[in-house]
């Protein structure tokens, strides 16, 4: 005689029971999708205003300059412009072992706690672990990755960027880079 777990014989009790935790056990090992940043929000002292990724995205892949980031671009003069789209497809080839030692070293650590003052999760946190982890991911993925890559791989719905800061370490860069040539 075999004895079919749905059949007529087993009570509906126990038959109810087995498709529950069935159910259960496959929600527990099916994959989720992971949380990734939808919207940019840009900070600078009072003022904060939001991007969604999307637009970033439109612009990077076809230039298009939606009604949402036309906002955003009249600020911004026709260099800066070509920049921003120039770094936003800009592949970098370095795998997720590399990054991840990377991160690792003391001058890896002091590059992610520099952006992590401008790039976070929300103010007043640095966002080092959150852009290390964003970054690993994104070198995880394929053969190459972008920044749009890292910021589908930042680990929160909001990415907060203080722009004051990113200012300052934009400067701050500007001086070393300068040095660094005046040097030689």
């Amino acid at each position: 005689m075999k004895l079919s777990l749905f059949s007529n014989k087993t009570p509906v009790i126990a038959s109810f029971f087995l498709a529950i935790s069935l159910g259960l056990l496959l929600e527990i090992i099916t994959p989720k999708s992971a949380l990734s940043a939808e919207k940019i929000r840009l900070v600078y002292g009072m003022f904060n205003c939001s991007l969604s990724v999307k637009t970033l995205e439109t612009y990077a892949t076809t230039g298009e300059i939606t009604d949402e980031f036309k906002f955003y671009a009249k600020f911004l003069d026709d260099n800066t412009l070509i920049q921003l789209r120039h770094w936003l497809q800009k592949k970098f080839y370095r795998d997720r072992v590399s990054i991840y030692r990377y991160t690792k070293s003391h001058e890896g650590e002091e590059v992610l706690q520099e952006i992590g003052s401008v790039v976070s999760t929300h103010s007043q946190r640095n966002g080092f672990y959150a852009v290390r982890s964003a970054v690993i991911q994104a070198a995880g993925e394929g053969e190459s990755w972008t920044i749009l890559d890292v910021i589908d791989e930042f680990p929160a719905e909001n990415l907060q960027i203080n722009t004051k800061e990113l200012f300052k370490l934009q400067e701050f860069w500007d001086e070393s880079k300068n040095a660094a040539y005046e040097e030689k």
